[in-house]
């Protein structure tokens, strides 16, 4: 009526020309609690961003795949661990542990390779000297002990591969264990070049039983065998050791 009423009198003297007010609209949010699904209750919740992903150096990555092998061979067992155990514990895929090691024979290799050397550096390390025999032979078994506790991955994958003798990587542990030998021998040649082992003493003989000792001293700090027991057993090794082979043979 209003509208009418202006078209009527727009001419005429007096009236307000402007024409009828235009209704104002009302803005409304683009979004707001009211207008949201009434399905959603509560705080909305983002959910946490993922942290980006580290991107290691080839070297760093393969030291680090190196070091959950090591674990994965030490649970699972040089005969059963796998690319996908070393990959679960890495937390990376199991294509980006075959682009390190490519079959499983490079990845066991890979693992052994550092038993061998840690066992060739600490016998060499304990043995190699110019000191008395004696406490040389009773450093190396007490090492053989702390390692089964502070390095207990190497040394039970050392347990496990020297156990392996239908395994396709026993002829590897021979080379490494007659290596191992070669060092020991030189200590008790040298104890009997110098008055400290009997001249009847089989040197290669020691060696052998002298070194199978210490695999012993490793199984028993597993077995939470107590420091004294320890103590006992490496000093009656050392002794026992240090007097076979009284046969009138040499080496």
């Amino acid at each position: 009526m209003r509208n009418i009423e202006y078209y009527i009198n727009k001419n005429r003297p007096g009236v307000n020309r402007a024409g009828p007010p235009i209704p104002q609209m009302r803005a409304e949010p683009l979004y707001s609690p009211k207008t949201a699904d009434s399905r959603l209750k509560g705080p909305i919740r983002m959910s946490p961003a993922r942290p980006a992903r580290t991107r290691l150096s080839p070297e760093i990555r393969r030291a680090q795949l190196l070091e959950c092998a090591l674990s994965a061979f030490a649970d699972h067992g040089v005969a059963r661990a796998t690319h996908s155990h070393v990959a679960e514990r890495a937390g990376v895929s199991i294509p980006t542990v075959h682009s390190y090691f490519r079959t499983r024979e490079d990845l066991v290799a890979a693992v052994l390779g550092q038993v061998e050397v840690f066992l060739l550096d600490v016998v060499s390390d304990s043995l190699g000297g110019k000191g008395d025999v004696r406490a040389a032979l009773t450093s190396l078994a007490t090492r053989f002990a702390a390692a089964a506790h502070e390095k207990p991955d190497m040394i039970k994958v050392w347990l496990d591969w020297s156990t392996g003798v239908r395994a396709d990587v026993w002829p590897h542990y021979m080379e490494v264990l007659e290596q191992l030998h070669d060092i020991a021998q030189k200590v008790f040649a040298r104890g009997k070049r110098e008055g400290r082992l009997p001249p009847a003493l089989n040197a290669r003989a020691a060696a052998r039983i002298y070194l199978g000792g210490g695999h012993t001293v490793a199984l028993m700090q597993f077995a939470g065998t107590s420091r004294r027991e320890l103590d006992t057993l490496i000093d009656q090794l050392v002794s026992g050791v240090m007097c076979i082979g009284m046969d009138n043979t040499s080496a």
